[in-house]
């Protein structure tokens, strides 16, 4: 396991349509059913995700490797581009990004990489894009392991949103580009998150 002064090796590799296979088996994983949708078709990964990997939407998704094997999937965009979306999340900056990552290997969930895979994705890829001033995360507000993982990335809770237009809350968390170079949280001992019924 490496520590932000050793990081483990992360390879982004943009996500091609011959990915789209792994991309099922990973949604349909135990443990990533319950935060992405419940499971999925290969022909709902299709549609969701097959457009990202042909480059005919403003998302640009790709598959992380960690020290050369497959383990998840993360992406990205910026919310100019997508304007019904900076409505929704109330971001007032154009330059904003968001991003949405999933670890999909079992073998790799639980390890701690959470918070460096996303401080490293950031770092080569988000933030390299000059316009780009910070990145809002949308983890639900009940995933209590990805809100720990982005605060310990340096990520801070922003607002709560009831409804992401299909009926989940969520917690938006922000980091912007001059805190990246910040050394990363300590391991607080909680968390918060908005109260549910």
């Amino acid at each position: 396991m490496g520590t932000y002064d050793d990081p483990p090796a992360f390879a982004f590799a943009p996500l091609r349509p011959h990915d789209l296979p792994l991309l099922v088996s990973w949604l349909n994983a135990p443990h990533v059913r319950r935060w992405f949708g419940g499971g999925a078709s290969a022909e709902k990964v299709a549609a969701e995700y097959g457009p990202m990997a042909r480059g005919e939407v403003p998302i640009t998704a790709y598959i992380v490797q960690l020290d050369g094997r497959p383990v998840g999937m993360i992406d990205w965009m910026r919310f100019g581009d997508l304007p019904e979306l900076q409505r929704l999340y109330e971001v007032d900056d154009p330059d904003v990004a968001n991003c949405d990552m999933l670890i999909g290997e079992p073998t790799a969930v639980h390890r701690g990489l959470g918070a460096p895979l996303v401080r490293e994705f950031l770092a080569q890829v988000v933030f390299a894009d000059p316009r780009i001033s910070a990145c809002v995360l949308d983890p639900v507000p009940d995933n209590a392991v990805a809100i720990r993982a982005y605060e310990k990335a340096g990520f801070r809770f922003l607002r709560a949103l009831p409804d992401d237009g299909e009926g989940n809350g969520l917690y938006l968390m922000e980091l912007g580009r001059s805190e990246l170079g910040q050394p990363a949280r300590g391991a607080e001992p909680y968390y918060l998150r908005p109260a549910r019924p």
